[in-house]
C-alpha cells in the first residue's frame, strides 16, 4: 500500500505525537442489511500480520482486511479544519470527520 500524508495532516499528527506509538488505519464492516465500512485512526501497536508503513516521523499500521475494504493500493491521509482527517483514494473519499484518538475511547 502506498500512503501519502498531506502537510496539513502531518502537522496535526506530529502535534499530537506520542513517542513509539503507531497510528492504526482501521476499516470495519458495520450495519445490517446495508453493509458499510467505517474507518478510524487510532493510537495502537502494530501486530505481526500488519503492513507497517513509515513516513518520516509517522508510523502507520494497516491490516490486510482494511486494505481489502479500500480496494486500492493508494491512499492519502488529509486534514481539513472543518472536516478533521480524511482518507482519500484516487477513486473516492473513503471517510472524513475522523479524529485521531485512543483505541478504546
Amino acid at each position: 500500500m502506498q500512503v501519502t500524508i498531506t502537510q496539513e495532516a502531518k502537522e496535526r499528527i506530529i502535534a499530537a505525537s506520542r513517542p513509539d506509538q503507531t497510528i492504526r488505519i482501521n476499516g470495519e464492516l458495520v450495519g445490517g442489511c446495508g453493509m458499510n465500512v467505517e474507518y478510524a485512526l487510532w493510537w495502537d501497536e502494530a501486530n505481526p500480520t500488519d503492513q507497517v508503513i513509515k513516513i518520516g516521523e509517522v508510523t502507520l499500521a494497516i491490516d490486510s482486511q482494511t486494505i481489502e475494504h479500500m480496494d486500492t493500493d493508494k491512499l492519502t491521509i488529509d486534514h481539513r479544519p472543518q472536516q478533521g482527517f480524511r482518507l482519500v483514494t484516487p477513486a473516492q473519499i473513503l471517510a472524513y470527520g475522523i479524529q485521531l484518538k485512543d483505541r478504546w475511547v
